[in-house]
């Protein structure tokens, strides 16, 4: 099993077959696996495009500047974060 904390709310959870992306409430299931509201998908991208338009519901942008700073900055790491935990995992 595969669990990419993506920030202090959201993880993604794979066992191979399923990804959820999990908005977590603070408490564990049996299997250790947070539990919360949880949306499924196929790939790591699916669920990395939704976690983005979740979390920038709620930040207005005011500029094509403020845009860049928060692509570079955030995303980058989420996407750096992802491909460093699928290699652990031997999945490319």
């Amino acid at each position: 099993m595969i669990m990419i904390n993506l920030d202090k709310d959201y993880t993604i959870v794979s066992d191979g077959d399923v990804l959820n992306l999990i908005k977590r409430n603070g408490k564990l299931r049996k299997d250790g696996t947070p539990s919360g509201q949880k949306w499924w998908f196929n790939t790591y991208g699916q669920a990395i495009k939704f976690y983005e338009k979740k979390v920038d519901a709620g930040r207005p942008i005011h500029s094509f500047r403020e845009l860049a700073k928060q692509i570079d900055s955030g995303y980058k790491q989420i996407e750096i974060m992802v491909d460093q935990k699928l290699k652990e995992a031997g999945i490319e």
